[in-house]
């Protein structure tokens, strides 16, 4: 099994209310993450999965989902995004290391304080 340097995890669950991230287009946000990804030729270093409701649907709006991006000194970033963000954190989180702040999940922030 390949050895990865990241991880993105899409939710794209459905359920039957239509409100979770798969009924917003967490299907079409995975998809562009590993078409953007094969395109840069990172699908060897950077492994694209899907992730069970992680319970942040509510602040999805339509076409967006809950995305984490694992990597780094075991650091895990949250982000509320759409398939138009993918490009934009492939290229400046996964590729330069910066998180895309405008993107962040803010209720999901690790406090690093005591």
């Amino acid at each position: 099994m390949p050895e990865y340097k990241q991880h993105v995890l899409v939710c794209d669950v459905f359920r039957d209310s239509g409100r979770h991230c798969g009924d917003k287009g967490g299907g079409e946000v995975k998809k562009k993450f590993k078409e953007v990804l094969e395109s840069l030729n990172l699908s060897e270093e950077v492994y694209v999965s899907s992730v069970g409701c992680t319970s942040q649907h509510g602040l999805c709006e339509m076409e967006q989902t809950s995305i984490i991006v694992y990597g780094k000194d075991n650091q895990g970033t949250w982000y509320i995004a759409s398939d138009q963000n993918v490009e934009q954190i492939v290229e400046e989180h996964i590729i330069n290391g910066n998180i895309v702040k405008s993107l962040l999940n803010e209720k999901m922030k690790v406090r690093l304080d005591n």
